[in-house]
């Protein structure tokens, strides 16, 4: 028999982000990230998230489900940061919002503050601005202050698939918006998104959205994305309306955004040789590249645009040389002179990130809190096509920051991420058999979900017994999934940060003992199986020793006859 999986009240958002905690920079060392390429297909840069939820409800799309409602930080609270960030010598800065410029009138006024300081930064936008809503006004504003990664999303230039993904663009606005910043600002690096294999997408509407980018002629960045359907997305629930197998769902979850899956209303052959043509007579054109890489180069080091053309050619093209070669560019029309890493690196970040974060005093009774963040594999087992990146966890930023001002000296936090402080459960284990830690939290996004559950089935096959929770995308929109996994104590749904200071609340009462589902029931914001598996995983040797000092009819007390169900 399946067992019931309880959901809490769903927490509140907070709506007012200027009373959350600056995101702590010093709990994680940015020295281990600045040489490797980030979100942005940059090195060297910091992330800032300037709002939490999408207003808009795409059906692909999972942000809306994590957080509800679109907030946004004041625009003062925002350069606030920004200044910080630019004072300890960064000098390249990305958004990871979904649709920065949502507010018009706050992107205006935020590019505003950045040309009256006269700030020397440069900013990306990895994750999209909305194409349609620009106008020129705004667009020229970003751009003199600093604009130079400008990603926008089209995903279809078919009308009726903007509709039923839920996107309703404009696409004429859209279209003219990327062709001014084209023509007006080519310094401008460009990317445009488009996605590939909707379920009833027909042939002709797909080559549609092939003709927009041929007539777009100077994008920097035009990306296929062959569509990949996330559990508990409304993407999911349309496609086995319409006669996707949950199979092929399924074994498309993982794949990279270029593989061909058995999910894609089209042929292979189809699918393959409109991969070609877009590959031959767009990224690969020679026009186009002349004129295109002088301005990558000027902004971005020669590793930078390896990784970025190689992310076209998973197999056989693996650097800029390549891409010159294949296009029959010879030196004497171009030659590769990048940006000089010198130029962008930090110098003595980690002193000075430290004299503006001061490191926080624990005390050595302090509950220990170890938030793993699964989301880059690891070396050995790397998947060489995907789209290899490596960015600190700054979700897990945001919650040891609350954490920490909530409960100060009381707790003593600390932040991994695999490859990055662990390239292996050998190297996992030893993390945690050091810390020791009193709870574990663990994030992961849906594409790493198998990775997530060995790595903790990794740890619990080590001998740790405490409790693991559960956070981010994959825990909030497929909890019932992910409990079916008995290593897992709880799910945290959506935000995270007051719900696990509750947490953290209930094991400091109980002197970080044992929590069981009636302690945990009255928590907004979290799911969870009524079957005492945290208790199930103590030994009577475990617990011998408050057996001893207790009475015997206080044994119930200590060992609640809760006992549901056992673990296999």
């Amino acid at each position: 028999m399946k067992e019931k999986i309880l959901i809490s009240q769903r927490r509140k958002q907070f709506n007012n982000l200027d009373k959350l905690p600056v995101y702590d920079r010093s709990l994680v060392d940015y020295s281990r990230y600045n040489k490797s390429i980030g979100h942005a297909g940059v090195k060297y840069s910091m992330a800032i998230q300037a709002t939490r939820g999408c207003p808009y409800r795409c059906f692909y799309c999972d942000v809306y489900k994590t957080t509800l409602h679109h907030h946004r930080r004041s625009v003062d609270n925002i350069f606030d940061e920004v200044k910080k960030i630019v004072d300890l010598g960064v000098k390249r800065i990305e958004f990871i919002d979904d649709i920065f410029n949502v507010k018009a009138k706050d992107f205006i006024n935020f590019f505003n503050k950045v040309i009256k300081s006269n700030l020397k930064v440069k900013f990306f936008f990895p994750t999209a601005l909305k194409g349609d809503l620009l106008t020129k006004e705004i667009i020229d504003i970003m751009m003199k202050g600093g604009a130079v990664g400008v990603n926008v999303s089209l995903e279809s230039a078919s009308p009726r698939m903007q509709k039923v993904m839920r996107k309703y663009l404009n696409i004429e606005k859209f279209k003219e918006n990327l062709e001014y910043i084209c023509k007006q600002y080519p310094e401008a690096v460009t990317t445009l998104n488009t996605m590939h294999g909707f379920p009833t997408e027909k042939e002709e509407e797909a080559l549609m959205t092939l003709n927009f980018i041929k007539e777009m002629k100077w994008i920097h960045f035009p990306y296929l994305h062959v569509v990949r359907i996330l559990p508990g997305t409304d993407l999911e629930k349309f496609a086995l309306d319409h006669g996707v197998p949950r199979k092929a769902i399924n074994e498309s979850i993982d794949r990279s955004y270029h593989q061909v899956t058995p999910t894609l209303p089209f042929s292979k052959k189809f699918t393959e040789d409109f991969k070609i043509d877009f590959l031959r007579e767009y990224v690969l054109k020679k026009e186009r590249l002349l004129k295109v890489l002088p301005t990558q180069m000027q902004h971005f080091t020669e590793d930078e645009l390896n990784q970025k053309y190689s992310s076209y050619f998973p197999t056989k093209i693996k650097s800029l040389k390549d891409v010159l070669k294949i296009a029959h560019i010879t030196d004497d029309e171009l030659k590769i002179k990048c940006l000089d890493e010198k130029e962008i690196e930090i110098p003595n970040l980690k002193e000075k990130i430290k004299k503006v974060y001061p490191v926080k005093k624990t005390n050595p009774d302090a509950l220990r809190m170890l938030l793993i963040n699964i989301s880059t594999y690891f070396t050995k087992d790397r998947n060489i096509s995907e789209y290899d990146v490596l960015e600190p966890p700054l979700g897990l930023i945001a919650l040891l920051s609350y954490v920490n001002r909530v409960f100060g000296e009381k707790i003593n936090g600390k932040i991994i991420k695999s490859r990055v402080d662990f390239d292996s459960y050998q190297e996992l284990n030893k993390i945690v058999d050091n810390f020791n830690p009193d709870i574990i939290g663990i994030s992961t996004m849906t594409f790493h979900k198998n990775f997530f559950h060995q790595a903790i089935k990794n740890i619990r096959d080590h001998g740790y017994k405490k409790m693991i929770i559960a956070g981010g995308p994959h825990p909030t929109t497929s909890y019932n999934e992910v409990l079916e996994d008995k290593n897992i104590d709880l799910c945290v749904i959506g935000e995270g940060e007051a719900t696990l200071s509750e947490i953290i609340k209930k094991l400091i009462i109980t002197d970080k003992k044992k929590l069981h589902h009636d302690d945990i029931a009255n928590i907004d914001g979290i799911a969870f199986v009524k079957d005492d598996r945290y208790y199930e995983r103590l030994t009577s040797n475990d617990l011998s020793e408050d057996i001893k000092e207790s009475k015997s009819e206080e044994v119930s007390k200590i060992v609640p006859i809760y006992r549901y169900s056992k673990r296999k």
